[in-house]
């Protein structure tokens, strides 16, 4: 069976991904903070500039191997869904998986069996999936995706972390039927991408063909509203229910904000999942945050002018499921002059520092023009 949707005959592969753009930690922060989706790219297609996220549609296969590891939820396979894979691929307790080059009778096909990381696998386990049988990993030496061999032992080897001896077994099985030689893989990328369209969901036709530069779509960072990145929410979603070991490891983390915050709120602002999120109340303005929704990208930390946040791993399952809870509030004040809230030290009550520091460079300014 697969799991990928049928697909307009005219895409090409790069069109099967969609680039939400603006959800990139690089492009929200203005720092370049990660490179986890060009060190996965085997086929060096994605590129990261100071205001863009572009992948090129002639280098690019379609693995989806870029999907599971950005940390903002960036990249999204438009012919693969993890929803699906977990309502359809668990029988009798096993999961049989194949990778789209492996395709084999009986087993749900995904674009490569880079996108299982240890949380779609442990969501497998939470539906029902004790043991979980990936066929046809022996295709992947020459693969033109890329060897997906040492991020499915890293997957299990989390697993292994999380759940102890209760962990599913996870198997690898050959691939029964023939499968390519390396070096027709790599020559015949080309037809590779001819039957990855068959797994591209349907669309409408546009008004005119698009164009090359069509294929990837992008967001503006200003409409990128946070959302849950899916595959850190499958976790989130089955937490309670896995048999993680006590005390342990639980696949999140959590943060913590020191006293030196100046409640900016930079961080709930540019937070590309919601995790943080900040609000008022009592003349109080509140940092909130909810562990089930971080993926630990790092992002608040590394553009906190203060430097005031910690991050933390999770251990045990309570923590982890508690829910949106206040991790830091101050007092604010409302500035007379701009409007905007501010806390800390000011010489008026009533200006924030700000404009009391634009107040003095103008009344310095006037002081040295009439000297």
């Amino acid at each position: 069976m697969s799991v990928f949707s049928t697909a307009s005959a005219a895409a090409r592969p790069a069109s099967a991904l969609t680039v939400s753009a603006g959800y990139c930690i690089n492009l929200r922060g203005r720092i370049e903070a990660c490179t986890l989706c060009t060190k996965a790219c085997h086929a060096g297609a994605i590129s990261l500039g100071a205001e863009s996220v572009s992948i090129d549609a002639d280098r690019c296969v379609a693995c989806g191997a870029c999907v599971p590891v950005c940390p903002a939820g960036v990249f999204s396979h438009k012919g693969f869904d993890p929803e699906t894979l977990l309502r359809t691929a668990v029988h009798q307790g096993v999961a049989r998986i194949a990778c789209a080059q492996a395709s084999e009778p009986g087993a749900s096909a995904i674009p490569c069996h880079r996108m299982l990381d240890a949380r779609l696998l442990a969501a497998l386990f939470a539906a029902g999936a004790s043991e979980i049988e990936v066929v046809g990993s022996e295709t992947c030496a020459g693969c033109p995706g890329g060897d997906a061999r040492p991020a499915l032992a890293s997957a299990v080897s989390t697993l292994g972390k999380w759940f102890g001896r209760a962990a599913p077994t996870v198997t690898f099985a050959p691939h029964l039927g023939s499968a390519p030689p390396a070096r027709q893989a790599i020559e015949r990328r080309h037809l590779l991408r001819g039957a990855f369209r068959a797994f591209s969901p349907a669309v409408e036709p546009a008004a005119s063909p698009p164009s090359f530069d069509d294929l990837v779509l992008s967001d503006d960072s200003e409409d990128a509203l946070p959302r849950p990145v899916p595959y850190q929410d499958l976790l989130a979603r089955a937490r309670a229910t896995l048999p993680f070991r006590k005390s342990g490891q639980v696949g999140g983390t959590t943060r913590q904000i020191s006293d030196a915050c100046s409640v900016c709120m930079a961080c709930a602002e540019l937070c590309p999942t919601g995790a943080l999120a900040d609000g008022s109340e009592d003349g109080q303005q509140v940092v909130s945050f909810d562990p089930a929704l971080c993926t630990n990208c790092t992002l608040c930390l590394k553009i906190c002018p203060m430097a005031a946040i910690a991050g933390r791993t999770l251990r045990g399952v309570p923590e982890a499921v508690a829910g949106r809870a206040p991790l830091f509030s101050r007092a604010v004040r409302q500035c007379q002059v701009c409007g905007g809230v501010f806390s800390g030290d000011s010489a008026r009550l009533d200006v924030c520092p700000a404009c009391e520091n634009d107040r003095e460079m103008e009344d310095d300014w006037l002081d040295m023009l009439s000297g």
